[in-house]
């Protein structure tokens, strides 16, 4: 007998001896459970499948609604820039180079030079009869010394005034028509004096031989309107190689008007034209700056009475002629403000623009009045149109200082009208904006 056990009335007491609990009794898995279980985590997986194809299905609608508006958007932008023509700029101001007329050719026999040289006691080295003497003459212009000889004479006779010009304009050989260019503008901006008298040169060109010179190298003269871009493979047009030397030439002319007046004013204005159109000549960008400089001493070399009068007729020569594109823009940018009269110059050509494209409303009120009646809400509106204009307005104002500073806040408003909805039109980013604007 256990005398440390419970008694038996103990073992009756729920208190001291609890039932076992219904929580804690195992239940026995039997294999259709297991198979019930499988069944339900497999139904899951697929459900859950499912949602994440639902969901990714929607997205990849939501991408192909996103690309479907972007084509709408992106084929309404091509149809508004089919509208607008927006080509680049530039002409081709050459085309085929016809022969030159060579109006000059001088009998270099009867140079008083040649003369000279072959009745002194050098000829008995040089050795110099006139079967030689062109390529004497030759020879001592390519190295300088025709130059040199001339300066020390301080005068130049007509036959080799004429001969060196003929080689300056018409020369096939660079280096000679370079040497050439370099000596006619050594005597004519030369200040030599040989006992006090002033350098003499017995003959000048005009403008009538530099004019048929520009015609024989195929320059547009007339048909500047007509001009177009030049294919790529094109041999035939581009700018010949004596172009360089025909624009020092120039320019050095104009430079001693003052003393020696070549070129009257309407021909200073012709010239003036010629080189505008050269800065529209995609072929002689490689000359953009000798043709500004050649056009400031064209410039300067009016007279105070003439400038005026002049420079509106070059401006309305150009705003009639100039194609209504790229090329207004062009025009008026190359045309380099760095001196009163060519901002003068630039500011006017702005000004005749303008007013071909609105109608010719000469007055500066109705010009303005215009400009600010301009509705870019409306269809028909050409934004180009319109950007073109405004920029021909900034540069028609900005040389106008006191003009300007009166109708400031007149253009402020126009410019806070008109740019931001301009530069819409040109960043892709705000694409949505110019279609309801077009709209």
């Amino acid at each position: 007998m256990n005398m440390d056990g419970p008694l038996d009335f103990e073992n009756e007491d729920l208190l001291v001896n609890p039932p076992p609990s219904a929580d804690k009794r195992k239940k026995v898995i039997e294999l259709d459970d297991l198979v019930s279980e499988h069944y339900k985590e497999q139904s899951k997986l697929i459900d859950k499948g499912n949602r994440k194809r639902k969901a990714s299905s929607k997205l990849y609608d939501s991408d192909d609604d996103d690309e479907r508006g972007q084509e709408a958007l992106l084929s309404i932008m091509n149809e508004i820039c089919s509208e607008e023509d927006t080509q680049e700029w530039g002409l081709s101001m050459f085309e085929d180079q016809k022969a030159p007329t060579r109006s000059l050719l001088p009998d270099i026999d009867n140079c008083y030079l040649l003369k000279e040289f072959m009745s002194s006691q050098l000829n008995s080295v040089v050795d110099l009869n006139p079967d030689n003497g062109t390529a004497f003459l030759e020879g001592l212009l390519a190295n300088g010394w025709l130059t040199k000889l001339i300066l020390t004479c301080a005068r130049v006779e007509t036959i080799i005034c004429q001969w060196t010009l003929d080689i300056l304009l018409y020369s096939p050989k660079e280096d000679l028509s370079s040497s050439a260019c370099d000596f006619w503008c050594s005597i004519l901006l030369s200040q030599n004096k040989v006992n006090g008298a002033p350098f003499e040169i017995q003959w000048l060109p005009n403008y009538q031989i530099l004019k048929e010179a520009l015609e024989s190298y195929g320059f547009r003269i007339n048909s500047s309107q007509d001009a177009e871009i030049p294919e790529a493979d094109s041999k035939s047009q581009g700018p010949p190689q004596n172009i360089r030397a025909w624009l020092k030439l120039v320019s050095a002319c104009c430079q001693i008007r003052c003393k020696k007046p070549i070129f009257t004013a309407s021909q200073l204005e012709q010239l003036a034209e010629v080189l505008v159109w050269l800065l529209l000549d995609r072929g002689l960008q490689g000359l953009s700056l000798l043709l500004q400089e050649c056009l400031i001493s064209v410039t300067e070399s009016f007279r105070e009475e003439e400038w005026v009068s002049s420079c509106k007729n070059i401006a309305n020569s150009l705003a009639s002629r100039v194609p209504q594109d790229m090329n207004c823009l062009r025009i008026v940018e190359s045309v380099a403000g760095v001196d009163a009269r060519s901002k003068h110059l630039r500011s006017t050509i702005a000004n005749q623009m303008l007013v071909v494209l609105l109608e010719h409303k000469e007055s500066d009120e109705n010009l303005m009045s215009s400009l600010m009646a301009i509705n870019l809400k409306e269809k028909s509106c050409n934004l180009f149109r319109t950007y073109m204009m405004l920029v021909l307005a900034e540069n028609w104002l900005l040389s106008k200082t006191v003009f300007a500073r009166s109708i400031a806040p007149i253009f402020g408003l126009l410019h806070q009208k008109f740019v931001p909805k301009l530069h819409i039109f040109v960043k892709d980013a705000e694409a949505i904006e110019l279609v309801n604007l077009k709209r």
